[in-house]
């Protein structure tokens, strides 16, 4: 980046078009990304895999994790998303894509894959679209919007100094700010999309207006019986409506699983018990797996 300072340069230089993943258990890398890290006055153009994003250099945004991991923090959810791109062309929905790594990763894979990447925040959604225009990909739309179980329903969104906790529904953080942002549902979007025989993936992480999302998707899921990866959280109990209970309904109704990242079927009330035994620090127990019964990809997805 242009205004980059002596300092940033160096390390840009350092890393410059070299997969950061190269980068994991490096000792001198560790040595010099924290002795210079204090000093960065732009973001960090950085490769993975076979695309580029930004590394942000405010620790409050999660694209700053990439540095000090030197990867994804959902390896195994991209790792199964590389599993059905083998199989199958995807068409992927991003509900909450922040800086756009699911996104990225899937139009990274083929060219004939789609991707439809939502995010309520304005100011994330730059961040997104900076990384965008960095890979030229045209096979992905993004929409500045709340993802939820309504259309046209004006919203406050309480945005947090950490990008990964804004929300619709919960405000069990600092809120910085708070922002109006129009509601959309899955259906909706997809009126005027063709799946054209694709996989198509639904990935929900929208702090606790997750099951508000499935609720808004309900004939996608009737004609596609799309695979959907979803964080499970206690901001989800928090909701009136679309909480657990309804998750619950909508497990019977339509014949979904829960599965775990091991490929393990999961039972709802154990979902809940790891809910509520965890500390008051704590508000998610990660990501997983909503996958209709008999799922075509299931064998490929879990190697059964």
């Amino acid at each position: 980046m242009k205004n980059q300072n002596l300092t940033t340069k160096l390390f840009q230089f350092y890393i410059q078009n070299k997969d950061i993943r190269k980068f994991k258990k490096n000792i001198f890398y560790y040595f010099f990304y924290r002795l210079l890290r204090n000093f960065f006055n732009e973001p960090i153009k950085i490769k993975i895999h076979n695309f580029y994003l930004y590394s942000n250099n405010n620790k409050n945004k999660a694209s700053y994790s990439l540095l000090q991991k030197c990867d994804f923090f959902d390896i195994a959810e991209i790792n199964l998303i590389k599993k059905v791109s083998n199989n199958r062309e995807i068409f992927l929905i991003d509900c909450g894509c922040n800086f756009g790594f699911y996104s990225l990763y899937v139009s990274s894979l083929s060219k004939k894959n789609r991707v439809i990447s939502i995010e309520a925040s304005h100011e994330t959604i730059k961040e997104f679209n900076e990384n965008l225009i960095l890979n030229n990909f045209d096979d992905v739309k993004s929409i500045n919007k709340a993802v939820s179980d309504t259309d046209h329903q004006i919203v406050e969104l309480k945005e947090s100094n950490k990008d990964w906790e804004s929300s619709i529904i919960s405000s069990d953080y600092k809120v910085k700010n708070m922002v109006k942002i129009e509601t959309v549902s899955i259906d909706t979007i997809l009126k005027s999309e063709k799946i054209d025989g694709r996989c198509l993936i639904l990935k929900i992480d929208v702090e606790g207006s997750d099951i508000n999302v499935l609720a808004g998707a309900i004939s996608t899921i009737k004609n596609h019986s799309p695979l959907i990866i979803i964080e499970f959280s206690k901001y989800i109990s928090s909701n009136k409506k679309f909480n657990y209970e309804y998750l619950k309904f909508f497990l019977k109704e339509y014949s979904y699983l829960i599965y775990n990242s091991e490929g393990q079927i999961i039972n709802l009330n154990s979902i809940l018990k790891e809910l509520e035994e965890l500390d008051k620090e704590h508000k998610t127990i990660g990501n997983y797996y909503l996958i209709k019964e008999n799922f075509y990809l299931i064998k490929e997805l879990f190697n059964k």
